[in-house]
């Protein structure tokens, strides 16, 4: 069991490889093909704070020390650079992060996990805002990294399977955002996946279809990140 004390060793120090594979260990879905990827200072932190956010059910000193680390490294345009530059694996862990101590923030009333969030929050709160910015420009960031086909691209992407499993990854991690949905070209994303389905290989297949359960327009009755109530 990944703790939230050894989330917080890991981190202090910089043992990036490790927090990954401690995390794939604990549940966290994420092929081999794609490890070597993630180990990298903001994925690694990116993956933890979700995972952190999800063992202490709100934020802690720690997760405010990860997300800060997080908006410290965004580039003035919304990106995050992993093992490329403007790394849409990097700014999707990235933004998973930020939602996730987002969505947990007290205070933050009307979160919708996407653009326009200042309108619901709270009045006051300069680290709600600070953090809804930070989420609101990596999402407007990952939009301008997705190609014509619909998929994004990884500077280590060599073929079109990997491509595949990036853009797979992208999804599993922010397919509920609804401000995920709205920025990139979701319906040309879910298309080209839904058309070639069964020509996937496996580890790309698990990860789309593990998405897919998080697509509310694909299964209402799923639910999404609606506003925390007062």
């Amino acid at each position: 069991m990944l703790s939230d004390n050894h989330i917080q060793k890991l981190f202090d120090t910089q043992d990036h490889g490790r927090m990954i594979a401690c995390l794939a260990e604990n549940g966290t879905a994420m092929p081999l093909a794609l490890q070597a990827r993630l180990t990298q200072p903001v994925a690694a932190a990116g993956l933890g704070l979700r995972r952190l956010v999800e063992l202490t059910y709100g934020p802690t000193p720690l997760s405010h020390d990860m997300a800060d680390a997080l908006m410290a490294a965004q580039s003035p345009d919304g990106a995050f650079q992993g093992t490329c530059d403007r790394d849409p694996l990097a700014t999707a862990t990235a933004a998973a992060g930020l939602a996730a101590v987002l969505r947990e923030s007290p205070g933050n009333q009307g979160f919708a996990a996407g653009r326009g969030l200042s309108g619901g929050l709270e009045q006051g709160d300069p680290r709600i805002s600070r953090l809804a910015d930070a989420l609101d420009r990596a999402l407007a960031s990952l939009a301008t990294m997705q190609m014509e086909d619909g998929l994004f691209c990884h500077g280590d992407d060599r073929t079109l399977e990997d491509r595949a499993l990036t853009s797979a990854f992208v999804l599993l991690l922010l397919a509920r955002l609804p401000g995920f949905r709205e920025a990139i070209r979701f319906a040309d994303l879910m298309t080209w996946f839904d058309e070639r389905a069964d020509r996937l290989d496996d580890d790309t297949l698990q990860l789309y279809h593990m998405a897919s359960l998080d697509d509310p327009s694909r299964h209402p009755a799923s639910p999404a990140y609606e506003p925390v109530a007062a």
